[in-house]
C-alpha cells in the first residue's frame, strides 16, 4: 500500500481550525539529503504502478526529484503543464531546456486556462482538493489525466522568520495536501510529497548547515528558506542545480483579464474552510522530533 510518507511517519489530520500534523520521532541513523533521496527514489520506483511520471515545473524542488531518478537510470517521464494562452511560458522555459539538455522528452499537458476558469472546472476541482488556494487545481487536473504513478517534488521543509517573535518556524499549510486529496479520491497511485518521503529526508534537510544558520540569524535580511534551497540541494548531490528566480507560474494570470472572473472570489470564500496552518519553532522541532 502506498502511503504519503514511508511508514506514515508524518501524518496530517483535520481541516480548517482543526488541521494538525503528527510526526514520529526520528531515531534511526540517516544519511545526507542526497543519500536519503536516492534511497527514496529506489523505494518509490519499486512501489510504482505502471509508468512513473514526475510533475516538473522547472523549479528547484521538482528538478531535484527528477534528477535523483535520472541519476539512478530509472525510466521516468517529466510532465510539464502549459497554461494557455502563454500564461506560464516564462516558467516552463527552464523545464523544457533542462529536458533537452538531458535528451529526454517531456509530456506536455496544455490547459486552456481561460476555459478552465469560465467552465467552473477550476472551482469544482479546488473544492474537491479541499484547498484554500486556486493554484493547485491545474496540477491536480493534469496529474489525474496520466496513466501510472504520479510524483510531485513537493514536501521539502520550509522555515520562515516570525518578525514579531524573531523565531524561525517550520510551517505547514493545509493546502499542501490538496493534490494528494484529489488523486487519492480517484485512487491514483501518487507520491505528492516526494521530498520528505523518508524520515531521513526531513531530518537531513532540517539539519543542513544552511537551515541551522538561518535559524541562528546568521543571514540577516532573509525572511524564509526558499532562497536557501539551492545550497541545501547542491551540498551533497552531483547535480549542480542552477539558481533561478522563484515563480508560481501564475504571475501573468494574476495581471490578466481572466483573473477578474468571479470564480476566484468564490474560491477564496470556499477556501476559508480549508485554511489550516501549523507552525513549529525550529529549535523545538529539532529537539522534539530528531534524535541526533
Amino acid at each position: 500500500m502506498i502511503t504519503l510518507t514511508k511508514n506514515n511517519y508524518f501524518r496530517h489530520f483535520g481541516t480548517g481550525s482543526k488541521f494538525g500534523v503528527e510526526m514520529d520521532q526520528i531515531q534511526n541513523k540517516f544519511g545526507n539529503l542526497y543519500q536519503e533521496g536516492s534511497l527514496a527514489a529506489e523505494e518509490v520506483y519499486s512501489l510504482k504502478d505502471g509508468q512513473l511520471h514526475i510533475m516538473y515545473s522547472g523549479g528547484l524542488d521538482s528538478e531535484y526529484a527528477l534528477s535523483l531518478f535520472l541519476q539512478l537510470g530509472m525510466n521516468v517521464i517529466p510532465v510539464i503543464i502549459k497554461l494557455s494562452p502563454n500564461y506560464n511560458d516564462h516558467d516552463i522555459e527552464y523545464a523544457l531546456n533542462f529536458c533537452q539538455s538531458k535528451n529526454i522528452t517531456p509530456k506536455i499537458i496544455d490547459i486552456n486556462f481561460d476555459e478552465f476558469v469560465k467552465s467552473g472546472m477550476i472551482l469544482d476541482i479546488t473544492k474537491e482538493c479541499r484547498s484554500s488556494v486556486y493554484h493547485r487545481a491545474a496540477t491536480a487536473y493534469a496529474a489525474s489525466k496520466l496513466d501510472g504513478t504520479i510524483i510531485l517534488g513537493d514536501g521539502e521543509p520550509y522555515i520562515r522568520l516570525n518578525e514579531n517573535t524573531q523565531s524561525w518556524n517550520l510551517e505547514i499549510d493545509e493546502h499542501d495536501y490538496a493534490v494528494y486529496n484529489y488523486l487519492t479520491t480517484r485512487k491514483i497511485p501518487c507520491f505528492p510529497h516526494f521530498n520528505r518521503y523518508r524520515a531521513g529526508m526531513m531530518a537531513s534537510y532540517m539539519l543542513d548547515v544552511r537551515m541551522k544558520e538561518l535559524a541562528e540569524h546568521k543571514h540577516p535580511g532573509r525572511l524564509g528558506s526558499n532562497s536557501s534551497k539551492i545550497y541545501v540541494y547542491n551540498r551533497h548531490s552531483p547535480f549542480k542545480l542552477k539558481e533561478r528566480q522563484k515563480y508560481t507560474g501564475y504571475e501573468i494570470i494574476e495581471q490578466s483579464e481572466i483573473f477578474k472572473h468571479p470564480v476566484f472570489s468564490q474560491i477564496q470564500k470556499e477556501g476559508l474552510n480549508y485554511s489550516g496552518f501549523v507552525t513549529f519553532d525550529y529549535h523545538e522541532f529539532i529537539k522534539d522530533y530528531i534524535n541526533v
